[in-house]
């Protein structure tokens, strides 16, 4: 390597304005940029979440403890229509026929009392 090579790669290394190592270093530097606001995004996005899940289980909960009857018979009919379900699955028999729309009617009653 000669030597006006040389200095040309140790003057883009040290970041000199005007030449393409300022303009790596910028480039590198808008990245880290970018990443650290996307980083900061997504943690804003999470709390948020983890926040509105604690309180939906939190009314789950309160819900179960004043309504324990009818928390019971929805437990009871989600467990029936999976089983439907999942049973109708290997078999196409009536139960299976029916397990669907079991299911649906029991997940609407479930979403219609924790709203």
């Amino acid at each position: 390597m000669d030597k006006e090579n040389y200095e040309n790669s140790a003057q883009e290394a040290a970041g000199e304005p005007g030449n393409s190592g300022a303009k790596t270093k910028s480039t590198l530097e808008h990245g880290a940029e970018a990443f650290g606001h996307a980083e900061q995004t997504v943690r804003d996005a999470y709390g948020k979440t983890s926040e509105k899940v604690g309180e939906t289980y939190d009314k789950a909960k309160d819900y179960s403890r004043d309504n324990p009857g009818k928390t019971l018979l929805i437990t009871l009919g989600i467990g029936i229509g999976i089983g439907l379900l999942l049973g109708g699955s290997t078999h196409r028999t009536r139960a299976g026929r029916l397990a669907q729309p079991v299911v649906h009617a029991l997940s609407d009653i479930a979403l219609a009392y924790f709203r």
